[in-house]
Formats: C-alpha cells, sequence, structure tokens
C-alpha cells in the first residue's frame, strides 16, 4: 500500500468516525425535542384540566366532549370519556373544598390531606 493510499484510508475512516458522530448527535437532538414536547403536552393537558376544574359541570361536560371528538379512536378507547369526565368532577370537588377549607392552599392541584 502506497503512502497515498495509506492516506485516503486513514481519512475515509475518519469520516466514518465523524459522521457517526454526527448521526449520534442528531439522534440526541431528535431525544431532546421528544422529551421537550412531550413535557409541553403534558403541562398543557395538566394547565387545561385545571381549568375544567374552575368551569360549572356542563360546561366541562360540553367542552369535554368537543375535545375527546379530535382525539383519534385508540386514544377515546384508552381515554373513555365517562372516566375522563369523572376525573374532572372529582377533581373540581376537591378543587372547591380545597378553597373552602384555606384560601393558601387552595391552588394547588390535589387535595390537602388532614390529619
Amino acid at each position: 500500500m502506497t503512502h497515498t493510499e495509506k492516506q485516503i484510508a486513514a481519512l475515509e475512516a475518519k469520516i466514518a468516525r465523524e459522521r457517526e458522530k454526527l448521526a449520534d448527535a442528531k439522534a440526541k437532538a431528535a431525544a431532546q425535542s421528544r422529551k421537550r414536547d412531550t413535557r409541553r403536552k403534558i403541562l398543557f393537558g395538566y394547565a387545561f384540566l385545571d381549568w375544567l376544574t374552575a368551569l360549572p359541570r356542563s360546561e366541562r361536560q360540553r367542552i369535554l366532549k368537543l375535545v375527546h371528538v379530535r382525539l383519534k379512536e385508540r386514544e377515546r378507547i384508552a381515554f373513555p370519556l365517562a372516566e375522563i369526565l369523572n376525573h374532572v368532577d372529582a377533581a373540581a370537588v376537591a378543587h372547591t373544598s380545597a378553597k373552602k377549607d384555606d384560601a393558601e392552599t387552595a391552588q394547588l392541584p390535589f387535595p390537602l390531606e388532614h390529619s
């Protein structure tokens, strides 16, 4: 193997290593992007459900039905409307009772355990 051929082989090996690094960096960036997107959706969902608890029950039902029909079929199966309504109604009751119990803790997203 000549000196030039050795240089070519070394450069090709270096290019292959750099392509692997690039692929790894792209995969890492994509994973971080998915994590950020998931977190954004979770936070939005939490804020939306918390907002619903402040609405009258009939309004909660109306809005949840509008949102529920926008879900894909498999999502509607995984999150049945009746179950979601029950959960949000229970959260609304807890939210209302928390407001009555203690004005300082009324904004907590969960009921306080009283000893």
